[in-house]
């Protein structure tokens, strides 16, 4: 039932063109109730913000009537959707106990602009018909960690949105609004690192998102919206963990259990709930890990690259050439064991960022094929600087000059030059 509390706004980006599907067959266009007070709050309004104006874009009618057929409670729950498409112009709609209705034609939008998610989010949060108690925000498209999220492939250099410039556009909807989104989830691959986490720690409650790369499934989309709609009275902290329990259903389930878009048959998955208040604690201990581990020390190097290596599952497993993140407890774990007699006072900061990194990750979940080396959160280790100064766009994408306040707050990128340097291959 609809009371005065909080509300969650779910982001995804969905494609236009099957607009005109939404409506023939969502059966909540006729079976509508009546109107409803209008100071009375929902429990959550779910804003999607579909980015499928790329590769993705075929999946688009497959999600929407998936989201459609889910959402059987719309009067405690409601859909705010963004959709950019391949081939046709963005749009944003709404679905409440009115059904499916676009409230506005942006043409040919890019959705890779931080200003396009700003737009989109403000609308979310001020348009009366979708005042709730909780806002989650859910990105669904591409992502390559620390590097950025959203490529938009209809404009030119086909660009992508950067962290910095994604939680600004979530920093600058709260500023204008005055309400700040409780749970965002992050529908795209390698975007559980603390450089992600670090750019969002006083912009939102929560972050559900996964160190590996993501299925095409994505989440649990049946579970999510099924679940609010026959019991929406959840707490933020509830419902982000309840994504990733229904994750882990939906991946780990015998072969035939969902209609899955791929056989994944329990393949490599993970999805894990970050508490973003917990996040400076964690950039503290980095920094004064830094500060012990500069200048470069030789005999450290060693067990420095030994332990990240542990810790990147990237090197055995297929991660679409775009995941450089080391597990951040599994490789300070490690490294605090090899250096604990030679250099006991680094070992003790290294055990300090485990734990600092422990009160951050609140759930998580991974596939058994991880053999126990994805905990929930990762931070950017390269193995070399042909990877820090990588370029995926039209745009520089060096590590250190992409303005993560993660880098400044510990200087990170000082720690990983120094230790990582130039992989030499033999001759």
């Amino acid at each position: 039932m609809r009371k005065a509390t909080k509300l969650v706004v779910t982001a995804i980006a969905v494609c236009m063109m099957i607009v005109p599907a939404f409506v023939l067959t969502d059966a909540f266009t006729k079976n509508a109730s009546a109107g409803t007070d209008e100071d009375d709050l929902r429990d959550w309004t779910i804003a999607m913000y579909w980015d499928a104006d790329n590769n993705l874009d075929g999946l688009t009618v497959t999600f929407v009537d998936m989201w459609l057929q889910s959402l059987t409670n719309r009067v405690d729950v409601a859909m705010s959707v963004y959709i950019d498409g391949l081939y046709d112009p963005a749009n944003i709609s709404t679905v409440t106990e009115a059904g499916w209705q676009e409230v506005e034609a942006l043409g040919e939008a890019n959705s890779s602009d931080p200003a396009t998610l700003q737009h989109f989010l403000e609308f979310t949060l001020t348009d009366a018909s979708l005042a709730a108690e909780n806002y989650c925000l859910i990105v669904q498209d591409h992502g390559l960690g620390y590097l950025g999220l959203c490529v938009d492939e209809g404009e030119p250099g086909r660009p992508w949105m950067s962290i910095h410039g994604f939680a600004s556009a979530v920093g600058g909807a709260k500023e204008a609004t005055g309400k700040m989104i409780d749970v965002v989830e992050l529908d795209a691959c390698t975007l559980a690192m603390a450089e992600v986490a670090y750019e969002l720690r006083d912009k939102a409650g929560y972050l559900v998102a996964s160190e590996k790369a993501v299925p095409f499934d994505g989440l649990n989309y049946m579970a999510l919206l099924g679940g609010l709609s026959v019991d929406p009275d959840v707490t933020p902290v509830e419902l982000a963990c309840k994504m990733v329990d229904d994750y882990a259903d939906w991946y780990s389930a015998p072969l035939g259990t969902y209609p899955t878009l791929y056989p994944y048959m329990q393949d490599f998955a993970s999805l894990s709930v970050l508490d973003l208040s917990m996040m400076q604690p964690l950039a503290d201990a980095f920094a004064a890990l830094t500060a012990e581990m500069l200048p470069l020390q030789a005999d450290l190097m060693g067990p420095f690259r030994e332990s990240s290596k542990t810790a990147i599952t990237a090197m055995w497993m297929n991660c679409m050439g775009c995941d450089y993140g080391a597990d951040i407890k599994v490789m300070f774990t490690s490294l605090a064991n090899k250096v604990q007699d030679s250099h006991p006072t680094l070992a003790a900061k290294c055990k300090a960022v485990v734990d600092a990194a422990d009160d951050v990750i609140i759930k998580n979940w991974a596939s058994w094929r991880f053999r126990g080396r994805c905990t929930g959160m990762s931070v950017f280790v390269p193995p070399g600087t042909g990877i820090y100064n990588v370029y995926w766009d039209t745009l520089d994408r060096v590590y250190d000059q992409l303005d993560l306040d993660f880098v400044d707050a510990t200087g990170w990128d000082e720690i990983v030059l120094a230790y990582t340097g130039t992989m030499k291959i033999p001759s």
